[in-house]
């Protein structure tokens, strides 16, 4: 299954593109994705960048990533374009550092047709953390978080990772600083691409 990693969104409250902030050691963001998405079991992957994310763009092709430019209308709009060229895929977005090719690989496991929303129970969010769109499952509140299977079909199931750095999505310069802090505590072990 191939992944797209969605990386062309205004960004408007970071004050610069997402995609290539540096995390330290020279790593950047994308680079985190990028490497977790090698090291899975997806067959192949794509940075989406829009007209919004010119920068990010331009680093994609110095680090010889393959890219497919969407319009940059909007999340769903940019997922509707990228339809039209893939039938099925993996959106990961590139704002969530603690991605890992284990979930990736889950997800593909996990399919057996229709749309999958990767989903963190509620309950699990690291404190300080603002979680985004959140829904109920099964009586458990649950926080998207980024990695979805993407199909046209109107039957769609979570899948819930029990995985609470999973939560973290860096939206916002406090977001940064939270997610900082965890990679700082981790940076031995997972920082490395």
């Amino acid at each position: 299954m191939r992944v797209i990693i969605l990386a062309g969104g205004r960004a408007r409250r970071m004050g610069n593109e997402k995609a290539i902030i540096e995390l330290g050691d020279g790593i950047r963001l994308i680079d985190l994705i990028v490497a977790r998405v090698r090291e899975s079991d997806a067959d192949d992957f794509e940075v989406a960048v829009t007209k919004n994310t010119p920068e990010t763009a331009l680093y994609c092709q110095k680090q010889n990533y393959r890219m497919i430019e969407t319009p940059g209308c909007g999340y769903h709009e940019d997922l509707r374009y990228l339809l039209d060229c893939y039938p099925v895929f993996i959106s990961v977005a590139c704002d969530i550092p603690f991605l890992q090719a284990e979930h990736i690989d889950a997800l593909i496991d996990f399919y057996s047709g229709g749309s999958v929303t990767g989903a963190v129970p509620l309950s699990m969010v690291p404190e300080g953390v603002m979680p985004g769109f959140s829904f109920t499952y099964n009586g458990e509140r649950l926080v998207v978080c980024g990695i979805n299977i993407v199909t046209n079909s109107s039957y769609s199931v979570p899948f819930v990772f029990h995985d609470p750095l999973l939560a973290i999505n860096v939206n916002t310069p406090a977001d940064l600083q939270i997610a900082m802090r965890y990679l700082n505590i981790r940076r031995g072990r997972d920082l490395n691409p």
